[in-house]
């Protein structure tokens, strides 16, 4: 078999648990619809990034798990407004967060070349940042 036309596992799972008699009577649009139902509820889809990692912490193992791809479920989550308006100032500061990161480095490099874009005007990162060396 391909890995296109290829039976997850979970499936060949949940059939082994089946009742023998109750797999029997199941018709093939019964069993088309069961796998489908199975596929989308358990994590054995394919995703875009698929990041496990465990690491030890004080004595205990942690876990990480990220992943990333399309949702093809059929019902969508349904999520508070307060957990929607949490995610967005969540991301909006993580943006802003970056944004700034990113200057402050341009910053700091135009700086240290020795550039200067308005004449005779400072910020004063930079002498902090070499104020911070001599101490």
């Amino acid at each position: 078999m391909t890995n296109s036309t290829r039976r997850p596992i979970v499936i060949d799972r949940f059939y082994e648990v089946l009742d023998e008699e109750t797999q029997a009577q199941l018709t093939p649009e019964q069993k088309q619809e069961i796998e489908g139902a199975l596929v989308s509820i358990t994590l054995s889809t394919h995703h875009r990034i698929d990041i496990r990692k465990s690491f030890p912490f004080f004595g205990t193992r942690y876990y990480m798990v990220f992943l990333l791809g399309r949702d093809l479920r059929k019902r969508l989550r349904k999520e508070s407004t307060l957990v929607r308006i949490v995610v967005t100032l969540l991301i909006l500061g993580g943006s802003i967060f970056a944004v700034l990161c990113l200057l402050l480095t341009l910053y700091m490099i135009k700086s240290a070349v020795g550039i200067d874009l308005i004449r005779n005007f400072h910020v004063g990162i930079w002498d902090w940042w070499l104020s911070l060396r001599n101490n």
